[in-house]
């Protein structure tokens, strides 16, 4: 796996990488973790494609804007790190934020490039539903004793299940706490953007592979059912984050589909 730095009109764009050949496909990560979300799934496309993964700006290493995106400026930057990798086809992978990322390239900037679209929990949400994730996303005010930091390990063990693994809840934690003052900025990005035209929009091949207890399951079946060419699985009795938690399964369902 090769890490480096694309140069872009906006700032420097980090990126994790993996394959010498075959389809190239970009990545795209859930707020507020960065592209190792996808380091256990890149060995496994790199057997069968190019495979390229983001930290999108703000998060991990890339550069950070100066105020929360809107979708365009999200686009373009981005657009600007892929185009360093050549002007060819593209198949495109994102979970969550991520998702709505990719959804927006494929029919903006990349609209005659993308052959694939390959979303895990595309949040097409109503007022209420926004309203209920900002709620549950919302960052604690730091304070002398560090009870934030308790506040926010809770917040987090409770939307990834008391099951999972202490370490994944301290790597998830970690990867928030590095960029704290701007962790859910990604958010304003996906919750300004209407995702219901963008999917009306789409053309290209789309699937929807989401675990039947992530917090988006609902909002990927309404979306597959907006997109003109699509299909969703739902994975019995798996969660969210399943670039990181389920790997390989996530790599085999992606190369199945860009290979059709």
């Amino acid at each position: 796996m090769k890490k480096g730095y694309v140069d872009t009109d906006f700032g420097q764009v980090h990126y994790y990488a993996d394959g010498d050949s075959g389809p190239l496909v970009f990545l795209f990560h859930e707020t507020a973790l960065s592209a190792n979300e996808f380091e256990r799934t890149l060995p496994f496309l790199g057997k069968k494609c190019r495979a390229v993964a983001f930290d999108t700006p703000g998060y991990g290493m890339s550069d950070a804007p100066a105020a929360a995106l809107g979708m365009p400026e999200m686009s373009e930057w981005l657009g600007q790190a892929i185009d360093h990798f050549g002007a060819g086809p593209c198949a495109l992978a994102g979970a969550h934020t991520g998702a709505s990322i990719i959804l927006d390239l494929a029919i903006n900037r990349l609209a005659d490039r993308t052959t694939h679209a390959f979303f895990t929990g595309l949040g097409l949400l109503g007022p209420d539903e926004i309203a209920g994730f900002r709620k549950i996303i919302g960052k604690s005010e730091m304070d002398p004793d560090g009870q934030f930091l308790v506040e926010q390990w809770s917040k987090r063990r409770k939307r990834w299940g008391e099951d999972t693994p202490l370490e994944d809840i301290f790597w998830g934690l970690v990867e928030q706490l590095k960029v704290y003052k701007r962790a859910f900025w990604a958010f304003e990005t996906v919750f300004t953007y209407d995702t219901e035209s963008a999917l009306r929009e789409l053309s290209c091949p789309a699937y929807f592979l989401v675990g039947e207890h992530d917090s988006l399951v609902e909002s990927d079946k309404r979306a597959a059912k907006l997109a003109r060419n699509a299909k969703v699985k739902v994975l019995p009795g798996k969660k969210g984050r399943l670039p990181y938690f389920e790997p390989e399964l996530y790599a085999q369902e992606l190369l199945d589909f860009i290979s059709q």
